[in-house]
């Protein structure tokens, strides 16, 4: 299967086009306590080359967005709105679940759960 390349902006842009769409019109905006999926896309493209395979490992901007994104995330329902935008995130950006799962801990971000396509995220 051939890996389509693509830039950081338009990651964030699509992913964030694509939250927006999600969202049924009864349904809170993308902001759930203090998180913005949209902020956190952004600090999330400064990975995209170690999630999609491309690095052997996080860079230090990439490592920076992880923390800013774990420390925004200080509530359950910070968490719980964390969880379901990257959660979302995931397929969009044709993301290796090896490298999904490791970079909180490549970055010193203690997780207590694993980020993948089956994240209970009410949990």
């Amino acid at each position: 299967m051939k890996k389509i390349m693509i830039t950081s902006a338009f990651a964030v842009l699509l992913l964030a086009t694509t939250a927006l769409a999600a969202q049924q019109p009864a349904a809170a905006p993308p902001r759930a306590a203090g998180i913005s999926c949209i902020g956190l896309l952004n600090d999330l493209s400064l990975c995209l080359d170690f999630l999609q395979g491309d690095a052997d490992e996080p860079n230090d901007r990439c490592c920076q967005g992880v923390k800013r994104i774990f420390a925004a995330a200080d509530t359950t329902a910070a968490k719980q709105a964390t969880c379901k935008c990257l959660k979302s995130a995931f397929n969009l950006v044709d993301a290796d679940l090896y490298a999904t799962q490791t970079l909180t801990g490549d970055c010193g971000v203690p997780l207590s759960y694993t980020i993948s396509p089956d994240t209970d995220c009410s949990e």
